[in-house]
């Protein structure tokens, strides 16, 4: 077992930072340095690892608006009454114009990796909405992860500094035992 951290209590398996109960009893079992080392290098991963979470929580925040307007188009093209034309890009200053017969029953949508599939509209919207399901659901267990380490690192600053002001403590405790052993002699 680590001196700052225990086991996972959480989904990710992120490390619980350890709230130092008392500090002279754990100065007195390790050197302070050790402590101070140990401390630090937890600070640096849980700031690691909640810089990760945010650019992942940013990555999917960017996806979902993605989803939900290819799921309104889908939805959109599902009920069309009579053909319509549209600009279609065909890349990322050019577009040509397009028509979308109403007797269109399928829509082809990007899985990722350049790979694009034709889908019935009723199989298009359910794997849009099992992928948005996914998505909201990804980003509130973000969330709770992010909110989960900012409660580790807090813990692991209140440690830092505790560990700090009570060395200061011990060190000004020696120092003044040996001012008085010196005026004694």
């Amino acid at each position: 077992m680590d001196l700052v951290t225990k086991q996972a209590q959480n989904n990710r398996k992120i490390p619980e930072a350890i709230f130092f109960e008392n500090i002279d009893e754990l100065i007195s079992k390790n050197s302070v340095q050790r402590l101070m080392e140990s401390l630090q290098e937890a600070y640096n991963k849980y700031k690691f690892m909640e810089a990760q979470l945010v650019k992942q929580r940013e990555s999917m925040q960017n996806k979902l608006p993605e989803i939900e307007r290819a799921l309104s188009i889908v939805e959109h093209l599902e009920h069309q009454k009579e053909d319509e034309v549209v600009d279609f890009l065909i890349t990322d200053t050019i577009y040509s114009k397009a028509v979308l017969p109403k007797e269109n029953k399928t829509v082809a949508l990007w899985l990722g990796a350049n790979v694009m599939v034709e889908f019935e509209f009723n199989e298009a919207k359910g794997l849009l909405s099992y992928n948005k399901e996914n998505a909201s659901s990804n980003l509130r267990q973000f969330d709770e992860d992010i909110v989960f380490l900012k409660d580790q690192i807090t813990t692991i600053e209140v440690n830092i500094a505790r560990v700090y002001n009570a060395n200061i403590r011990i060190q000004q405790t020696q120092q003044q035992q040996l001012q008085q052993q010196q005026q004694a002699k």
